[in-house]
């Protein structure tokens, strides 16, 4: 268990805010580890007994009080599924007032959203923060703005559009939207103008995956005045131009078939044309849209993990009765295919070890 003096997963998702892009690719696999010990019942389970409260006020373009507008905290930041949302909605004089554990604030996205589809966003600090200026917490204030339009288009190999994709973009530590393509390939997502977007990503079974990474490459990185690629204002294209399915088969001890388990690949795609890798597990972890569950014969086929995908991959079972909890897929060993043993856990002390 990770005790409340520990870092904690919120505490890692505001230092994203403030880290060099040039380590973003370091932060990710951080962070992947935080979030592996996070879904495997390891994460801080020591709340805060005491209240945290914020203040603030949201205004339009013309700093005028807005009423009834949306305020929230989205519970898939500080990754519990099943939470609702933190919010609430504006006074007469556009002001709010939030409270809850400071597990649910510190490090958070605070958002904002009226009738009119105006948005405005805001990190809240973290404690550990302390060499940054911090925002009166009580006198917090959000500035609505129209949306910023993101508009991604997704072709097959042959250049033909791909429906039905999954796609989605993030931040370094935020998903801010998930959604498939249209019969067209393509998908809008509307985001606050001042959102740092660093990843969108595509996939479909039988298709592969593709992605885009605005960041630096580590070799980049110890040149002064590198800068990170901006992201564009024009619809980002990609490219799902082929797929390796991985076929996994669970079995018992004895050999026999292992149904009706869940199972979801943990670890970054990595593209050789990109910078930085794709945090797969951090982009899709609440909706759990990456999840498949095995059939009669204990087998499960990830039919879209991209042909270009060379380095190893690790897979977690959320059937927490057996163990191992993570196993790992070689492709240049494995080949597409491969058999894993598990075992019934005989007791809480037993833990899984990360291969």
């Amino acid at each position: 268990m990770l005790h409340s003096n520990s870092i904690t997963i919120p505490d890692v998702i505001h230092f994203r805010k403030h880290r060099r892009s040039s380590d973003i690719w370091l932060f990710v696999l951080f962070l992947t580890i935080l979030l592996l010990l996070h879904s495997n019942g390891f994460a801080n389970e020591t709340r805060h007994k005491k209240q945290q409260t914020i203040k603030g006020t949201v205004v339009d373009e013309h700093n005028q009080p807005v009423v009834g507008a949306r305020v929230f905290i989205e519970s898939r930041d500080w990754f519990e599924i099943d939470k609702p949302n933190l919010e609430t909605t504006t006074d007469a004089k556009g002001r709010f007032t939030l409270t809850d554990e400071p597990l649910h604030i510190e490090g958070q996205t605070l958002q904002a959203k009226d009738s009119q589809n105006r948005m405005a966003q805001l990190s809240l600090p973290y404690p550990s923060q302390k060499h940054l200026k911090q925002p009166d917490l009580n006198q917090l204030r959000l500035q609505l703005k129209p949306p910023r339009r993101v508009e991604l288009e997704v072709f097959d190999d042959a250049g033909k559009p791909v429906p039905a994709a999954l796609a989605g973009i993030m931040d370094l530590g935020k998903t801010w939207g998930i959604g498939r393509t249209d019969s067209a390939g393509k998908i809008e997502f509307r985001v606050p103008h001042d959102t740092d977007l660093k990843y969108v990503i595509a996939l479909r079974d039988g298709y592969g995956a593709d992605y885009r990474a605005y960041g630096l490459k580590l070799e980049e990185s110890i040149q002064p005045d590198a800068k990170p690629p901006k992201f564009p204002d024009h619809p980002v294209q990609l490219t799902l131009d082929g797929a390796q399915p991985v076929k996994i088969k669970l079995e018992s001890a004895e050999g026999k078939p292992l149904s009706g388990i869940d199972i979801e690949p943990l670890t970054p795609l990595f593209k050789p044309d990109q910078p930085l890798p794709m945090p797969l597990m951090l982009m899709f972890y609440t909706t759990r849209q990456l999840v498949q569950t095995t059939d009669g014969t204990g087998t499960i086929v990830f039919a879209w993990i991209p042909h270009w995908q060379k380095q190893r991959m690790y897979f977690g079972v959320h059937n927490k009765e057996y163990i191992p909890h993570r196993f790992v897929y070689e492709p240049a060993k494995d080949k597409g295919a491969f058999k894993v043993q598990l075992k019934p856990k005989k007791d809480s002390s037993e833990k899984a070890t990360f291969p």
